[in-house]
């Protein structure tokens, strides 16, 4: 499988990113807003401040997909990466 080198940008400041399965889940108040494939990312940007579970920057790191966190100004706040 060739890699596109996709990237997801999570603007909506009120959601929480999740790990369903082998899927990235876009929260926002019990609702989905996203379901996107993890094997199919390169990076996800997320503008916000809820954040992320354990269990999707756990993921990330050992499929070596970056993880970023930004302000919803576009502040650099953190990043996940892999080994």
């Amino acid at each position: 499988m060739r890699r596109l080198l996709n990237t997801l940008f999570v603007l909506t400041e009120d959601s929480y990113l999740a790990l369903e399965g082998e899927n990235v889940l876009v929260l926002q108040d019990e609702t989905t807003l996203g379901r996107f494939p993890l094997h199919t990312l390169q990076g996800i940007l997320y503008f916000g401040y809820k954040g992320a579970s354990p269990a999707l920057m756990g993921a990330c790191a050992e499929a070596d997909i970056s993880l970023c966190f930004l302000t919803p100004n576009g502040r650099f706040l953190a990043r996940v990466c892999g080994e």
